[in-house]
């Protein structure tokens, strides 16, 4: 059983990750805007992705106290918390082409999928464990869209 304050803490670094894939997808909007379908699926997957963060926000102040356990620890979060943030600074940095942004991207949601609450978190109130499943039925597949995304560009 995670304590609360662990909780928390695993919670805070879950949005943070949510937030920092925000920021790379809305840079990558602003980066291929002469490109309207990138551009929009991009913008899509950040607006997603804010979504995110807000439930894992509001799963902090609701339900905290029915999360039995974190089924990932607080240094995996925070290794990854700084993956996302090493990743979103490379693409600043030296913005890559359309079709290595939709493979970073790929690469990213397979890695963070596991920090989104229905599978990161095991819940004794089944009405919060079926709140954040039905969040997440409804913007399910990132990577399905970026993967479509990447060989639709890739035929061109």
């Amino acid at each position: 059983m995670t304590s609360q304050t662990d909780t928390l803490a695993i919670l805070h670094r879950c949005a943070d990750i949510e937030l920092v894939m925000a920021d790379m997808y809305e840079f990558f909007t602003a980066a291929y805007r002469f490109n309207q379908d990138i551009s929009r699926l991009f913008q899509k997957t950040a607006a997603e992705e804010r979504n995110h963060e807000y439930q894992i926000r509001l799963a902090m102040r609701t339900c905290t106290p029915s999360i039995l356990e974190m089924k990932i620890s607080a240094d995996e979060a925070e290794k990854h918390l700084s993956f996302a943030r090493m990743t979103l600074h490379k693409v600043r940095e030296t913005v890559p082409d359309i079709a290595d942004a939709l493979k970073i991207s790929i690469h990213c949601e397979t890695i963070f999928s596991r920090f989104h609450l229905d599978t990161a978190a095991r819940f004794s109130d089944e009405s919060c464990a079926k709140l954040f499943k039905a969040m997440m039925a409804a913007d399910e597949g990132h990577s399905t869209k970026l993967e479509k995304a990447l060989a639709e560009f890739q035929k061109v």
